[in-house]
């Protein structure tokens, strides 16, 4: 399926719908900005429920995702493996005092032209370190020889 498809967030979850699909570069403007040209697509699945009386919707990614370590500006890869469960509030008002209740909770406004590839991409670019780098010693000793 398309990951430029769009869905009416709120009818999808209340109907318990179900999607999968990849997002490439391409459809993902903001996430190929900070990518390594290498990498491949992500592979995610959407679907929509009712949990404790709030329509949700549930998104897991995974992928491999390729970064450009800030240490010796290598590539590494980045694995992931995302599990979002994400209420869908009526409106700007319903979220607002769901937040009250709970300040932490990671909500969305209803949207009736959401667009999947979006909302993959939010995810997965709140996921990536803020600044990439390959674990300690993992940079190449050619690198780390410049950087000396």
């Amino acid at each position: 399926m398309s990951a430029r498809q769009t869905i009416d967030s709120l009818q999808f979850a209340k109907s318990g719908g179900r999607l999968s699909g990849e997002l490439r570069r391409e459809d993902a403007p903001r996430l190929a900005d900070i990518l390594a040209p290498v990498s491949e697509p992500v592979q995610y699945q959407l679907s929509g429920s009712v949990e404790s009386g709030r329509p949700v919707l549930r998104l897991n990614v995974k992928a491999a995702v390729s970064l450009v370590c800030q240490r010796c500006l290598g590539t590494y890869v980045q694995a992931l493996a995302l599990d979002r469960v994400l209420p869908i509030a009526r409106d700007e008002a319903q979220l607002g005092l769901w937040e009250r209740d709970d300040p932490l909770l990671d909500a969305l406004v209803a949207d009736a032209d959401m667009v999947v590839a979006e909302l993959v991409e939010d995810e997965v670019l709140l996921s990536l370190p803020t600044v990439p780098r390959h674990p300690e010693g993992g940079c190449d000793e050619q690198a780390r020889a410049i950087l000396q």
